[in-house]
């Protein structure tokens, strides 16, 4: 087995596509916000805006008791956003953001697993992480977060679950309870805060000469890992590949399709459109891994693994294993001030090479396998006789194999 972990990832300006995470699925692909044309937009934007200044200076000066001007501006911010109806654009305050920064560097002090919006109306663990308090503590993946410190949690929004990361984050050393829904039990566990290391790659070989390579997420050092990883199993001599990105929400659009430059061959992987029409177009080049491959998805893989799924699907590279993916076919720009706030904007769409939007759609597998109620993924330690859609996947590339 090896072993790899992140480094600093800097975040400027981000194209934003996944499902899940400390946010929401996002997937992410840099470049400019056109800054210029917000700025230079209407004749005279303020006047918009003197309703607002006036209600502003009425409260401050006739509520009965003291407000917190910043706290009304960070409201009034949220509120115009919530307004679009979508869950994947929000407001970062500058905490906020500094959270989001510090956990894409792949160490961070928290509990140690990653939590997302379930498409039901929950908040669900996607994974656990190696040595982290919440692995300790006994959480899996797959419960369901009922509440935290006390709050009961509701996921139906992109504020429930930055509320639910908020709870989980604290002090080093520190700990908090968390109540967790596993079938029908109601599971009441202590976390104990630490420092948590990410790995956001980690692969391994199976059965003599299969690769498992599992993705977390499309950040950090996932492009320089997987490079790591495909030039380990061609010095050992493997033959087929088994990539898995069963609850990866999604990441850097750049980084989705740097990897998939590096399995698939030449041609569209996938392109953007924005509401002028705008179209964007990545491609792979001639070269790649050629072996016999699938790829692993479950309900919550989202965004740019959809991207990555999709791609090698419709590019018959290999097996689609598992369960329909989520569905999220739209892309958000993450702009930083420089004051150290931020917004999430989605600002165009996704389609697949054959000009196909998954977006609440998702990609459907070509082998159909979904795990029951006694088994739970631990991605750094693959065991076939305990997960049934690597089982399965194994098998699809051993027949591709002609085995």
């Amino acid at each position: 087995m090896f072993k790899r972990s992140v480094s600093l990832v800097t975040l400027i300006s981000l194209l934003v596509i996944a499902a899940v995470a400390a946010s929401t699925l996002t997937l992410v692909l840099t470049g400019d916000f056109r800054r210029g044309e917000v700025a230079a937009a209407g004749g005279n934007p303020l006047s918009k805006y003197q309703r607002l200044d006036e209600i502003l200076q009425i409260v401050e000066r006739e509520y009965y008791t003291e407000v917190d001007e910043d706290a009304l501006l960070t409201g009034a911010i949220r509120g115009m956003l919530a307004e679009l109806n979508d869950p994947y654009t929000f407001y970062y305050t500058p905490e906020e953001y500094r959270a989001m920064d510090e956990e894409s560097s792949g160490l961070y002090h928290g509990v140690g697993m990653l939590i997302g919006m379930d498409g039901e109306g929950g908040i669900a663990v996607l994974r656990v992480f190696r040595d982290s308090p919440a692995e300790k503590a006994g959480v899996k993946p797959g419960d369901r977060i009922a509440s935290v410190a006390g709050v009961p949690i509701a996921g139906d929004s992109a504020m429930g679950l930055s509320e639910a990361v908020k709870l989980l984050r604290g002090d080093s050393e520190s700990d908090v309870e968390v109540t967790v829904l596993r079938g029908r039990e109601s599971i009441d566990l202590v976390l104990s805060r630490d420092e948590v290391n990410i790995n956001y790659v980690e692969y391994s070989i199976l059965d003599g000469n299969i690769g498992y390579l599992s993705i977390f997420q499309f950040t950090g050092d996932d492009v320089t890992g997987v490079e790591e990883a495909i030039s380990a199993f061609r010095k050992a001599g493997v033959k087929g590949l088994v990539v898995d990105v069963r609850s990866n929400p999604g990441g850097l659009l750049k980084d989705v399709v740097n990897i998939s430059d590096m399995l698939l061959p030449k041609g569209l992987i996938v392109y953007t459109e924005d509401r002028q029409g705008r179209r964007q177009e990545f491609y792979a080049d001639e070269e790649y891994w050629d072996v016999p491959m699938a790829v692993l998805v479950n309900g919550m893989s989202a965004s740019a693994s959809e991207i990555f799924a999709a791609a090698v699907k419709e590019a018959g590279r290999g097996a689609i294993v598992g369960e329909t993916t989520y569905g999220k076919g739209v892309v958000q720009t993450l702009l930083a001030f420089e004051e150290g706030d931020g917004v999430q904007l989605t600002t165009s769409a996704y389609y697949t090479a054959s000009g196909r939007s998954i977006h609440n759609m998702g990609v459907d597998p070509d082998v159909r396998v979904e795990l029951d109620g006694e088994q739970s993924v631990i991605y750094y330690e693959p065991d076939p006789t305990k997960d049934a859609q690597l089982a399965k996947a194994i098998e699809a590339v051993r027949q591709r194999m002609g085995q």
